[in-house]
């Protein structure tokens, strides 16, 4: 791995450091905060220590979900971290979803289109869900940089769904349509539409996607 590379993660480390060691919130689940999302997650909202995936286009909802998600979960005084692996996070736009910025950490590491930079993305993603320092951990990481490399892929997701059951974080994998099967315990597929973003659970450990819930839309007059 480059110099910058392990200069992000330095970096990370350290400000881990400074907030690890508190305790963290034992509610079990984190709800997005829209309820017709809610009402088809098991519990009632995002499993915390286990790997959600949100997948989506542009304008799908998929960002909007993750922070308002990210919101809720620092309620209590605690942390979220988003691992910004494409530089596309507007900071505004987590204030006007109720996401105090001075309780989330932002991770950007360098060369975002480059599979260094995918890499780099990852091992932050990592160690921030490892550090047991955060409630809600979202992360956008583009894998088309690590084209050809399938097998390094699958493991190192392995070791995001790992980390994130050691550290309790609920963690939310932002994917885009047909791309990589993320190893979660939770998949909503999402797009927009004239009335709003269509969601679609595809996938819950135990839970049946006839079930009623599978399928929504959510009414809002903002997208990200």
């Amino acid at each position: 791995m480059a110099a910058s590379a392990y200069g992000v993660i330095d970096d990370l480390r350290e400000k881990i450091r400074r907030i690890e060691g508190r305790t963290s919130s034992c509610v079990r689940f984190v709800p997005s905060g829209w309820d017709r999302v809610d009402a088809m997650l098991p519990g009632g909202g995002f499993p915390r220590g286990a790997l959600s995936e949100l997948a989506g286009g542009r304008a799908s909802g998929k960002t909007a979900i993750a922070l308002s998600t990210l919101a809720r979960a620092t309620r209590q005084h605690g942390f979220a971290a988003f691992i910004d692996g494409r530089h596309e996070l507007y900071p505004p736009s987590a204030a006007a979803l109720g996401m105090d910025l001075e309780r989330l950490l932002v991770v950007r590491p360098t060369a975002p289109d480059s599979a260094e930079g995918a890499r780099a993305a990852l091992w932050a993603a990592e160690s921030v869900l490892a550090s047991g320092a955060f409630e809600a951990v979202a992360v956008d990481v583009p894998l088309r940089p690590l084209h050809g490399q399938a097998g390094a892929v699958g493991a190192m997701l392995r070791r995001l769904r790992a980390a994130a059951e050691k550290g309790g974080a609920a963690a939310l994998w932002l994917g885009v349509p047909g791309g990589v099967r993320i190893p979660c315990m939770v998949r909503l597929e999402l797009s927009t539409g004239t009335a709003g973003w269509h969601v679609r659970r595809t996938h819950a450990r135990g839970v049946h996607d006839s079930d009623p819930m599978s399928e929504a839309v959510v009414a809002v007059h903002h997208a990200a």
